[in-house]
């Protein structure tokens, strides 16, 4: 199973302001997963061309009722592997820091596995987050921690006005990976 990741993408009106990019790089995914700031529900309608998606709210995006969006956490189940969702990985408790420019985890002490389940109420095997605007990939003890970064307001590491960066979780059987893709062309 391939997984498209997206957070932070900030999209006003009807949501069909991505750039074609993030599209192009999501296409043969079977499922999209956002981890909130998306800011209108229209970047779900529009994500869902190429796949169905399941989201997370931000700080200050719009209450949905059903499935697809759900409040602070959630937890969704992609063949063997529990993927726990968030928009702030400090928040809701407890709290796991990151480092002052964002690109990086503070991690607790303590076992990642009792720390994830007091934050999602369930065994997680791939934990995602956005807020920060800046990719990650890392893992805590036997957890695959990811921050697909933002596609459209990319964080320091980026040139000023490039795209960003989304990310690509691939799941066979009980195994996980992850990378990122970096939707701006590399210079010459």
């Amino acid at each position: 199973m391939k997984i498209g990741l997206i957070s932070d993408t900030h999209s006003a009106g009807s949501g069909r302001d991505l750039p074609d990019r993030v599209l192009q790089a999501l296409v043969g995914v079977d499922l999209i997963l956002h981890c909130g700031d998306l800011e209108c529900l229209g970047v779900l309608d529009y994500l869902e061309i190429v796949a169905p998606v399941l989201a997370v709210r931000g700080y200050e995006d719009p209450v949905e009722k059903g499935d697809r969006l759900a409040d602070a956490t959630r937890v969704v189940h992609a063949g063997g592997i529990a993927i726990g969702m968030t928009h702030d990985i400090q928040w809701p408790g407890p709290k796991i820091a990151t480092t002052g420019d964002g690109a990086g985890l503070i991690l607790p002490e303590g076992k990642a596995a009792e720390t994830l389940l007091r934050k999602f109420g369930q065994p997680v095997d791939v934990v995602l987050f956005g807020d920060t605007h800046e990719e990650l990939i890392c893992h805590w003890d036997d957890v695959l921690m990811i921050n697909p970064g933002s596609p459209t307001y990319p964080g320091r590491r980026h040139r000023r006005g490039a795209l960003g960066t989304i990310a690509l979780l691939e799941i066979n059987g009980e195994e996980a990976s992850a990378r990122i893709i970096n939707l701006e062309p590399a210079e010459p």
